[in-house]
């Protein structure tokens, strides 16, 4: 699917899950180099960027965060590939499955916002569209780090309301959230610095400025990476220490209950065996033995109480 908006000769192309021919159009349209018309058509497997002539070829990923949407997603993918090629006066985007950020994008995309970038109309460049896009998709991965903080925050009080055990799966999910997040995130740093690099000659001085400012929007929303992390050790952490007391209880719980009753094991093997023994075949027997019985009962637990094991 090729979607396309134009505002006073800038032009954004996007490319939904494109078709050979598709992508085949639009490369001789605007001139793009065969091998990365070659690339468009399948996802890559890393983030890089390269510089060709007449434009720049950049590869992102992005995570998705799969808690926001309370299952994982149907397609079973932790991260969502954009590819960017950028021109001079075009953007081209490419993707190989739906992605909300861009969707969102192109309904709130006012291209007047981009004179704004200049009091002159021929320093208005496609890197400007690049950078409120870049711009808007970090602004998308926010929301969800805010969404997990939020779920961090409620599962800091249903730990401490004796819910443990439901954390530890609610816990387990956001954990593989942050994991994907910072294997995705960790390559931007590289790639955008790359970028800085090519786009010295390509665009003008000025240009160095939104760069600037696409590097600031990462190192923020990777330091939401970082103090998520670390809220989700400390709690998983304290979850982790609030079950084993629990575990600890029970199981001192059982020891003292084996300890009490022990004695009387030892008391119904004695007058089971097959031998003469006292007391046995005697008149109330039975209550004597049951006697001896309560007489130890009471002792075992006497001796736990000063022992202060229950």
């Amino acid at each position: 699917m090729i979607r396309r908006q134009e505002y006073d000769g800038l032009v954004w192309i996007d490319l939904e899950t494109p078709t050979t021919e598709e992508v085949g159009q639009i490369a001789s349209e605007y001139g793009v180099h065969p091998l990365v018309a070659e690339e468009l058509s399948l996802p890559s497997r890393r983030s890089r960027v390269d510089r060709y002539a007449d434009f720049i070829y950049l590869i992102l990923h992005f995570p998705i965060c799969s808690v926001c949407y309370g299952q994982p997603v149907s397609n079973g993918q932790d991260h969502e590939e954009i590819d960017f090629v950028i021109g001079k006066n075009f953007l081209l985007t490419v993707h190989y499955q739906p992605i909300e950020g861009l969707t969102e994008f192109a309904r709130v995309f006012v291209a007047t916002r981009l004179k704004e970038t200049s009091t002159r109309r021929d320093d208005v460049h496609a890197g400007h569209l690049f950078f409120y896009l870049v711009k808007h998709l970090y602004g998308s991965l926010s929301t969800g780090f805010d969404y997990i903080n939020s779920l961090l925050k409620q599962a800091e009080q249903k730990i401490f309301s004796g819910e443990e055990k439901a954390m530890v799966r609610l816990l387990s999910s956001v954990n593989r959230d942050l994991l994907d997040f910072r294997w995705t995130l960790k390559t931007h740093r590289q790639t955008l610095d790359s970028l800085v690099i090519v786009t010295r000659d390509f665009f003008d001085q000025n240009f160095q400025y939104y760069l600037s400012a696409i590097l600031g929007e990462y190192e923020k929303i990777w330091t939401m990476l970082e103090n998520n992390h670390e809220t989700f050790l400390d709690l998983r952490q304290t979850n982790d220490s609030l079950l084993s007391i629990k575990t600890n209880e029970t199981m001192k719980v059982l020891a003292v209950l084996a300890f009490i009753f022990f004695p009387l094991t030892i008391v119904a093997q004695f007058f089971s065996m097959n031998t003469s023994l006292p007391l046995v075949g005697q008149p109330h027997d039975l209550f004597f033995v049951l006697g001896i019985m309560v007489l130890l009962i009471s002792f075992m637990f006497a001796l736990a109480k000063e022992r202060r094991w229950l």
